[in-house]
């Protein structure tokens, strides 16, 4: 089997996406409900770029007040509750928004040590340019004990992943300004550009997808999709 990876190559609103990844997650979903009649699908990754716009974990959108989504989104930029994991994070032009849809047990993988593949999948990716980066005590991707690189928020149901990171490339950084990365207070973001690395985010996110699936056990290579494809699924099957 293959990753079957859909790179959207232009910005996309984060709720088109999101309608994406709800497609693809509903074939495994199906399979996992039915194991003997709905065919095994393979595992997907949905790499995009969006509009400045802000997202919320699922924890966190309960204690957001009305006053804090409006200074979020008095510059322009969206927002939108996630079902993932975590706190506020931005997305937008220059960042890799990569969504791995597996099942975990098809990969030997369980929910920690899925999120910590995620993060090094990230760590081999940004070392393909130089960049060192590691996990800390905190989540997501660093470069220093102050600089993030990368967010990390999963979403987890019947044993089927959803959701992943967000890597920034050529980020306009200002736009973290308006949140706490992580809730620590002292820390800031940073991007591959402002670590010296000018790239682009398409090739970002065909590296990312070799790295990843290089790394999953039972996957062989990646093979591309394109939009049309997930939107005409009726429901899985394994592929090649």
């Amino acid at each position: 089997m293959r990753l079957h990876h859909l790179h959207l190559p232009h910005l996309t609103p984060y709720p088109r996406a999101s309608f994406l990844q709800t497609h693809l997650v509903s074939t495994h979903l199906q399979h996992a409900a039915s194991p003997l009649t709905s065919p095994a699908p393979p595992p997907y990754l949905l790499t995009f770029q969006t509009p400045p716009t802000y997202t919320c974990g699922r924890r966190e959108i309960l204690t957001l007040t009305p006053q804090q989504t409006t200074y979020l989104t008095a510059t322009g930029a969206e927002f939108h509750p996630a079902l993932r994991g975590g706190q506020t994070t931005f997305h937008g032009p220059g960042q890799v928004t990569a969504y791995l849809i597996l099942t975990l047990k098809r990969h030997n993988l369980r929910p920690r040590t899925y999120v910590r593949f995620l993060e090094d999948s990230v760590i081999e990716t940004v070392r393909r340019y130089g960049v060192r980066g590691f996990v800390t005590e905190n989540p997501g991707v660093w470069v220093s004990e102050e600089r993030k690189l990368a967010s990390v928020g999963v979403h987890m149901r019947r044993g089927v992943s959803s959701h992943g990171v967000g890597l920034n490339v050529s980020t306009e950084l200002g736009w973290f300004d308006r949140i706490v990365a992580c809730g620590l207070v002292g820390k800031r973001a940073t991007s591959l550009r402002g670590e010296g690395v000018d790239v682009e985010v398409g090739e970002v996110a065909g590296v990312l997808a070799e790295v990843m699936a290089g790394g999953l056990e039972g996957v062989e290579g990646v093979r591309g999709m394109d939009v049309r494809e997930v939107e005409g699924m009726g429901g899985g099957g394994e592929g090649d």
